[in-house]
């Protein structure tokens, strides 16, 4: 077997590399006590958003279903996107505790790139609260709290709060897609059974754009938008892209614009009397001039 915790967490992570008795995907979760002894934990959903304020929308903050071996737990994704105080250069810091830099930077590059979602220039911190480390020794890699990641950080970039009885799951793929994940029908009921209204997930069955070929022209496919599905007390949100479900999650929806790349979030208006706020306002994608501020 084979133990894993968070930094200076609490919070112990079993997992059994061999198991003659039963599956070696099941994982047992303990806490240190005062004494040194470590106690199990019969519910760590429970712990992990037990901190967590149910009532509030908060900006930057997004719950995600994850899966470790065969049980599934809610955990809480907090980000924070804030103007660099580096030396005036473009690129800005990662900082993660709890998810793979690597991850945070392909989440960031899509973002970028498909949706005009730009971080540059701002400093990007990533915490999974409780000593959590998404994707270690999970099934799948760990890409299903890829949305929780993605969203937590538009909402602290754009100002914009996160509903609060909402859970997120997907996994981003490169052309902007949500992608399927491992025992989703389980990330369900653990989120009903939390209190969550809402989930947000990939589209079951991938739905085919529509051509921007056809007559009466217009500027790049579409894709019907999410589909929902109540059942059991929860409503499923399916999503085929990042941005459905971006706006599925916030408060409000972001502002876009059709493209023939596809929809890109629109360039705020400024006025002539605000320019020196404006240049503290947020760096997004253009396709007449990429970067503008």
């Amino acid at each position: 077997s084979s133990g894993g915790g968070g930094g200076m967490s609490s919070l112990r992570i079993l997992r059994a590399a061999k198991n003659r008795f039963g599956s070696s995907e099941e994982v047992g979760v303990y806490e240190m006590g005062h004494a040194g002894r470590l106690l199990p934990v019969s519910d760590p959903s429970s712990l992990f958003l037990s901190t967590r304020q149910d009532s509030l929308d908060a900006e930057g903050c997004a719950i995600s279903v994850a899966l470790e071996g065969m049980r599934s737990m809610t955990v809480e994704v907090q980000a924070l996107v804030a103007w660099s105080a580096g030396s005036g250069g473009y690129g800005g810091r990662r900082i993660v505790d709890g998810i793979s830099n690597s991850r945070l930077l392909l989440i960031l590059a899509v973002l970028h790139k498909r949706y005009g979602i730009s971080f540059a220039r701002r400093d990007v911190y990533v915490n999974v609260v409780g000593g959590m480390h998404l994707g270690k020794g999970s099934k799948g890699g760990g890409g299903g709290s890829d949305l929780a990641v993605a969203i937590a950080a538009v909402s602290s970039l754009v100002g914009i709060p996160v509903r609060a009885d909402t859970a997120f799951v997907g996994e981003v793929g490169l052309l902007g897609e949500l992608r399927p994940v491992h025992s989703l029908e389980k990330r369900i009921g653990e989120a009903r059974r939390m209190g969550f209204s809402r989930i947000v997930t990939p589209s079951s069955v991938r739905r085919k754009k529509k051509s921007s070929r056809s007559k009466g022209g217009g500027n790049g496919g579409t894709i019907p938008g999410p589909k929902e599905v109540s059942a059991g007390g929860i409503k499923q949100l399916m999503c085929d892209n990042v941005l459905d479900a971006i706006n599925c999650g916030l408060v409000d929806r972001l502002p876009t614009k059709q493209t023939r790349g596809g929809p890109k979030l629109r360039k705020p208006k400024r006025s002539k009397d605000d320019v020196s706020m404006y240049e503290q306002d947020i760096i997004l994608d253009d396709e007449d001039d990429l970067i503008f501020e």
